[in-house]
């Protein structure tokens, strides 16, 4: 006897169907639509620490380009069969042609495979009032788990009916799979004169219920002479994010987070979601009551009725929970939309499985780029002019990216260089980083396809300015154009919406690093710069405003977003730039209203770029610390000024007077309150540089020097090359 099932993958009423169809009708063999490459792995499925969602992978070790992944959630009805089938010690293989063939297929029928991507189920599902064929299926076979009638025969003549409509061919790809199942529907058949269940996608139901009905040699002629290479296989974890449609999967779903509740609690899954949603709208700080879940309830029932449904779909849900709990308001639903929608779950799988192809890549790819793993910290210089360096330094951007941290980038090293053709890495391999690479395999087969996959699900999860911009300057050095462009695409749109001037200070660095490392990397950055011309006039507009009215812990902050903003304008060097950003330096350091501390590095960066002279420092430093100043504003005043400069009183004795003659009047106890946030100021000082401002202070404001002879023949033979260098 053949029992044919057909489903739809990844759909808890499929699943819940399936489920009882096989309690009702347990099988003498279990025949699963799936790769028989991975037959050996089936057994894991039971696994005390196999936690779906999980995917096999089946990949080709000697190119890694040719992989394919078959996830499974605990609603699928694959993993429904094969929990049932093993605990019950019911005979359970794969049945679909194995990748070791489909790979050597669509290696040659690549263009065919591409021609034929038409959807069989739009003109039904247009016909029952459904744009979308997806939302068309769930709502007639996916949306109730509670079992009743004969779905299957329903889905069975369904099929029939679609099949026979289609007017064209089925790619030979799919010709060659439903002859090999049919196949080895034929040797099951042979090994039990019971029940042999099939469990394939729907669309294949009708072709394979009429086994017997076709000849195996018609099917052994067709597949006659097919080529193979070699594969492998591994279960690897899974995320429900990579488990929906919106992913690019094929066979995603719409809504994994729903699916799941779907499965969960099939008595009553709309009450569950809208539970959960108040819980989700609490957390962001919307108030939501139980009153407002029971009329949530309410409306959601009373919306399936109107669209004949048996019971609400999440659509109905959506509108129930903007109208009820958030008031007609749609953006307060996006707050719990990736939560409640798509679901931030990651599964399992044992230590025990063998390890994913990303790890083989990666072996690959050190060999390569001629780098040695070791526990011992090593220095790492690159130049990255040589394509050899370029690699190394591309692998381990990328591997951070990934959450490999091998390689841990140097700043001060590479400024030290003076160039943006270098830089200097601390090299440290530890054995966690094993278990990381492992892991992100979820993210793809090889390091540079996780990278990229991270990067943008990391976009995803938090787009705004500062992290666009950082992200933008990772793929950069990671080498992911593709990805960098999506991100600049982000960046503009949301550049040309935002004025908050502390958004747009975090943002400056990052691209200013990516016009940096443009060159070297061989991008084109033209549109970064467009980006910045956008974002450094607003930010000058508006960085007064941001500093004016804050308290001395939000100007600590403020202040260090203000010297990042400052190094980036540095790197950029733009004449038009700099003159809008001594504009708004000079208002933040004359403005009365702005923060003392963020005043005093205000006044300090325009003698630093020199838009300020010795003099008029001194007259803005004399105002500031005057006696009718209050003390504590004088200090922080003082610390902003001081911070990270202290050579700056070194080489400018004036400026050293007017601190020195502040501290001296000051009364004893009005000096004793200030004297912590002295000390504070002068922390931020190297011991090397402290000792000399104690030189400084015994010499009463004058630095004693040693005296040097100089050979004045010798200084003019490189006279000439110094003013070259010097330009």
């Amino acid at each position: 006897m053949l029992s044919i099932y057909g489903i739809r993958h990844h759909g808890p009423g499929s699943a819940a169907s399936l489920r009882s169809a096989l309690e009702v009708s347990p099988p003498d063999v279990l025949l699963i639509e799936g790769p028989p490459d991975a037959d050996g792995l089936i057994s894991f499925a039971t696994h005390a620490e196999m936690m779906p969602p999980v995917a096999l992978l089946v990949y080709n070790p000697v190119n890694l380009r040719q992989a394919s992944f078959f996830p499974f959630a605990e609603f699928s009805p694959e993993w429904v069969a094969i929990t049932f089938a093993l605990e019950r010690g019911i005979p359970v293989q794969f049945m679909d042609l194995p990748m070791s063939h489909v790979f050597a297929l669509r290696a040659s029928d690549a263009r065919e495979m591409a021609e034929h991507r038409n959807d069989p189920f739009a003109e039904i599902a247009a016909l029952a009032g459904y744009a979308d064929p997806e939302r068309w299926w769930e709502s007639a076979f996916e949306r109730s788990t509670r079992t009743g009638g004969d779905t299957f025969s329903t889905v069975l003549e369904l099929m029939n009916a679609l099949r026979g409509s289609k007017t064209t061919p089925e790619t030979r790809e799919t010709q060659l799979r439903e002859a090999w199942m049919r196949q080895q529907i034929r040797a099951a058949q042979k090994t039990t004169s019971g029940t042999v269940a099939v469990v394939c996608g729907a669309w294949h139901a009708p072709v394979l219920a009429d086994t017997p009905n076709i000849k195996a040699t018609t099917d052994a002629a067709l597949l006659k002479g097919l080529k193979k290479v070699k594969t492998q296989a591994t279960w690897t974890p899974w995320t429900f994010e990579r488990l929906a449609r919106q992913s690019g999967y094929g066979a995603g779903v719409l809504a994994p987070a729903w699916y799941r509740i779907l499965w969960q609690y099939p008595d009553h899954p709309h009450a569950v979601w809208l539970s959960l949603a108040a819980r989700a709208l609490r957390g962001h700080g919307v108030e939501v009551a139980s009153a407002h879940v029971i009329e949530a309830v309410r409306l959601s029932e009373t919306l399936a009725s109107l669209r004949g449904t048996e019971q609400p779909g999440l659509d109905d849900l959506r509108e129930s929970a903007v109208s009820v709990m958030g008031a007609g308001s749609e953006s307060l639903l996006k707050l719990i939309e990736r939560e409640l929608v798509f679901g931030e779950v990651l599964g399992a799988v044992p230590d025990t499985v063998p390890s994913a192809p990303i790890k083989s890549d990666f072996e690959s790819e050190i060999k390569r780029c001629r780098l040695e793993r070791s526990t011992v910290k090593k220095d790492l210089a690159l130049d990255l002019r040589e394509a050899a360096h370029l690699r190394k330094s591309r692998l381990l951007h990328r591997l951070r990216i990934v959450g490999v941290p091998w390689g841990e980038p140097d700043a001060s090293g590479s400024e030290g260089k003076q160039g943006r053709f270098h830089e200097v890495w601390e090299l440290r391999w530890l054995p966690d980083y094993e278990v990381n690479l492992i892991e992100a395999g979820v993210w793809g087969n090889t390091v540079e396809e996780a990278a990229r996959y991270f990067i943008r699900h990391q976009a995803s999860e938090a787009p705004n300015l500062p992290t666009l911009s950082t992200l933008l300057g990772h793929a950069l050095k990671a080498d992911l154009p593709d990805v960098f462009d999506d991100l600049l695409g982000y960046l503009q749109s949301l550049s040309a919406a935002s004025n908050d001037a502390l958004y747009l200070a975090d943002t400056l660095l990052p691209l200013a690093e990516v016009l940096r490392y443009g060159s070297a990397r061989s991008l084109d950055t033209r549109a970064v710069a467009l980006v910045l011309d956008s974002i450094v006039p607003r930010l000058c507009l508006h960085l007064p405003g941001a500093c004016r009215g804050i308290d001395e812990s939000a100007a600590a902050e403020v202040l260090k977003q203000i010297l990042s903003a400052n190094r980036a304008l540095g790197i950029l060097n733009n004449a038009g730039f700099n003159r809008q950003w001594a504009d708004t330096l000079r208002v933040l350091a004359e403005n009365d209203g702005t923060a003392p501390l963020l005043a005093g590095v205000a006044a300090r960066l325009c003698f630093d770029r020199q838009t300020a002279s010795a003099e008029q420092t001194a007259v803005r430093m004399n105002f500031n610390l005057a006696h009718a100043q209050a003390p504590a504003a004088a200090a922080q005043w003082l610390e902003g000024f001081l911070y990270g400069s202290g050579l700056l009183l070194l080489h400018h004795p004036e400026l050293w007077r007017i601190i020195d003659g502040w501290l001296v009047s000051l009364a004893e106890e009005r000096f004793a309150e200030q004297l912590p946030l002295l000390r504070r100021a002068f922390s931020h000082y190297g011991s090397g540089e402290r000792e000399k401002l104690m030189d400084l202070a015994r010499g009463g404001g004058v630095l004693k020097t040693e005296e040097t002879t100089y050979d004045a023949n010798r200084a003019k033979a490189v006279e000439g090359i110094l003013k070259v260098f010097l330009g």
